[in-house]
């Protein structure tokens, strides 16, 4: 893979996973501010297996475990989200 995509990918992550939205401050959905120490701590969860993801991608293993593991979270994380 390209070191341009892996930039790209990551940067696109970045935005998805750390960095809120101006919509999501507006309704107040994944402002940090706002965020419990625990969601805070799954989305960082998040950034990593991601990055990890891309990195067995890259080495042409299989990702199945880790697409597993990231479903979790994100299962874990809406759970806080609704609960809160």
């Amino acid at each position: 893979m390209d070191k341009q995509y892996l930039r790209d990918k990551i940067e696109a992550m970045r935005h998805n996973f750390v960095e809120s939205t101006e919509h999501e401050r507006a309704v107040g959905i994944l402002d940090e501010a706002r965020m419990t120490k625990k969601m805070l701590k799954i989305k960082k969860k998040l950034i990593s297996l991601e990055m990890e993801r891309c990195q067995k991608k890259i080495e042409h293993k299989d990702c199945s475990l880790i697409d597993q593991k990231i479903q979790e979270q994100k299962e874990l994380f809406e759970a806080c989200r609704q609960h809160k």
